[in-house]
């Protein structure tokens, strides 16, 4: 009788061992881009190209550059709120020909996530003495 009860707690400890892997990986958010110029991101320059976005949890995000194969891991630091749901975009702020991405809106909801303003953009922003608001460039994602 013991047996058949270990038994059969193993097998469930065995099926709950396989199933949360798969509903963690149903719960990833996944949305694909295509941005057509190099761009800095946390202080490292990322190549133009396709890219994938995915949630990996509550608090990081994972941006991947497809055709290259490289990505960057990015921890969710501050919350935008919008009044209503945002189709999902990337957003970019655009100081002459340089591209820091500044906001990722996946679609499901009306806020998005705000990257922190990197060294680079807040040198580029000094240069430029504060007088000239970057121009708001918007990548649509799929």
């Amino acid at each position: 009788m013991k047996r058949k009860v270990y038994g059969a707690l193993t097998m469930l400890a065995v099926a709950l061992i396989v199933s949360v892997p798969m509903v963690q990986a149903q719960a990833q958010s996944r949305l694909k881009a295509d941005v057509p110029f190099a761009f800095s991101l946390q202080d490292k320059s990322m190549s133009a190209g396709n890219y994938e976005i995915k949630s990996l949890s509550d608090q990081v995000l994972e941006l991947w550059n497809l055709d290259t194969r490289h990505g960057q891991l990015l921890m969710k630091q501050m919350s935008v709120q919008a009044n209503k749901v945002q189709n999902p975009k990337l957003v970019f702020h655009k100081y002459g020909d340089q591209y820091f991405l500044s906001q990722i809106w996946d679609g499901r909801s009306n806020s998005g996530v705000e990257l922190a303003v990197s060294n680079r953009e807040k040198e580029e922003q000094i240069a430029r003495n504060g007088l000239q608001q970057p121009e708001t460039v918007v990548v649509a994602m799929k």
